[in-house]
């Protein structure tokens, strides 16, 4: 963090008046959201060669059913390796402060939402249909740590594009499968 202010002050970034339009703070952020996302898939999917899953990884997956602080207990090279792809957008565009605060508490809501272990009505993936959330990468910590897939932060495109969200997306068709017949059951049993 001490270093980050620095290197954040050279690449641009401002704290003075006037603050940025709020098009400005929009795009910034969702730029930084899809930069993050694809670097941090590359990462993720690297942390789980066996090598790094097994010395450094493995901290993060302890839990198998993760809850919120999970999102932020990893190794510290981890925190190192995959903070790089948290930072390296406001290094890139040198936004306003108040731009870097929001998008910082943004991305920390955003993993321990996902690290929740819950699968709330109100969670984004319910509205936005490229949102993994926490349904999506709790798959990610129950599964055998070389095919677990799932690698995404934040979206599920890159996970999509790459297959490795093959078993993920075969585990939630026969979970629909299988509620269909129960209700088709149900609605028979009724009917009698």
């Amino acid at each position: 963090m001490m270093i980050s202010y620095p290197v954040f002050k050279h690449m641009g970034m401002r704290s003075s008046l006037p603050l940025p339009s709020w098009k400005v703070v929009v795009s910034q952020i969702l730029f930084y959201f899809i930069l993050e996302d694809f670097i941090f898939y590359w990462g993720h999917r690297i942390l789980h060669t066996k090598w790094l899953y097994k010395y450094v990884h493995s901290v993060h997956h302890e839990y198998a059913t993760p809850f919120g602080l999970t999102s932020e207990y990893a190794h510290p090279a981890e925190i190192l390796f995959l903070g790089f792809a948290t930072i390296i957008g406001p290094a890139i565009t040198g936004p306003h402060l108040v731009t870097l605060w929001l998008w910082m508490v943004l991305r920390v809501l955003e993993t321990v939402e996902a690290h929740c272990g819950y699968h709330f009505p109100w969670s984004l993936s319910n509205f936005l249909p490229l949102y993994g959330g926490a349904d999506f990468h709790d798959y990610h910590h129950r599964v055998l740590y070389t095919r677990s897939g799932n690698y995404s932060s934040t979206f599920v495109y890159m996970d999509w594009i790459f297959g490795t969200d093959r078993g993920y997306r075969k585990l939630k068709g026969m979970l629909r499968e299988s509620e269909g017949r129960q209700m088709e059951e149900k609605r028979q049993m009724e009917e009698k």
